[in-house]
């Protein structure tokens, strides 16, 4: 009953010739659905019931080189920004 889901947002990505970067936002959560009650759920309940809690966030900073037509990945740094406490 639980999963993490990942997102990446506001892409900046910047293109001179044969190199290229992005520089993106992510965060990932954790999501633990709640079981569902011997009674049910109240009238009007809708929706995934359970917890969404942020575990992760940060920044993706990639450099690409195109080589022989083909777009690679040259560095990659993940930038943390939230402390991990375990």
């Amino acid at each position: 009953m639980g999963w993490n889901h990942h997102t990446t947002y506001d892409h900046l990505v910047s293109v001179d010739g044969d190199e290229a970067g992005i520089d993106t936002q992510f965060i990932t959560f954790d999501v633990v659905g709640a079981k569902k009650p011997e009674g049910g759920r109240p009238d009007g309940t809708f929706g995934a019931q359970g917890t969404i809690k942020p575990i992760e966030s940060g920044y993706y900073r990639l450099t690409f080189r195109r080589t022989d037509g083909v777009w690679r990945i040259r560095h990659q740094d993940v930038i943390h920004d939230i402390p991990y406490v375990f």
